[in-house]
């Protein structure tokens, strides 16, 4: 994996070990087995790097807005051009939800200069101890549908796995990130564009 995309995958896990205790709220304890890569898939990974349509799902389906002190865990980017976040109830079980775009930082730039002038789009999905880690990571190779670029590299309390893909105008990282005790972690899709997308 590429320098740049170990950093900001670091800050990542650096944002889980603050936020992860706080990846539900006690809506879970009324049961229910949400698949976390299904969700993922359909708020995150089939929408990035537009955002619109995530915030569309968040309004009509009235998720809760995260407070900006809470929010500011949820990157290590300094003012970036949208953080946005909010807590998504799907059936019995509430997943707290982030998306974060920013122009490329100076290390993404370097590894990838023809996409210097574009953006850097995540999203992201928080998963607390009901996840089993190791069938999320499953699901995720088969969402991912090819060979990681990296796995199970430890990153603190985390192992993360990477899928990277893309062509010369858009590339697309898929983190991941499983608590070592087996249960959590944290799915993230990252889509660095060329050019900005029409809608944000």
């Amino acid at each position: 994996m590429p320098l740049s995309l170990r950093v900001y995958s670091a800050g990542l896990a650096a944002f889980f070990a603050v936020f992860a205790p706080l990846a539900c709220t006690s809506v879970e304890a009324a049961g229910g087995d949400a698949d976390p890569v299904f969700v993922f898939n359909r708020i995150c990974y089939a929408q990035v790097p537009k955002l619109d349509g995530i915030r569309d799902m968040a309004g009509r389906l009235a998720w809760r807005t995260i407070g900006d002190d809470e929010l500011k865990h949820f990157t290590t980017i300094k003012n970036p051009d949208v953080l946005e976040g909010w807590d998504a109830q799907v059936g019995e079980r509430v997943f707290r939800v982030a998306i974060v775009q920013s122009p490329m930082n100076a290390k993404m730039k370097k590894t990838f200069p023809d996409l210097g002038a574009g953006l850097a789009t995540s999203c992201m999905l928080v998963l607390d101890e009901l996840n089993d880690a190791a069938t999320f990571s499953a699901n995720m190779q088969s969402l991912a549908g090819k060979a990681p670029a990296s796995k199970d590299v430890p990153e603190g309390d985390l192992l993360t796995t990477t899928w990277a893909g893309g062509n010369a105008d858009v590339k697309v990282f898929l983190f991941s990130k499983a608590n070592k005790t087996g249960r959590g972690g944290l799915l993230n899709v990252t889509v660095l564009t060329k050019a900005k997308p029409a809608a944000r």
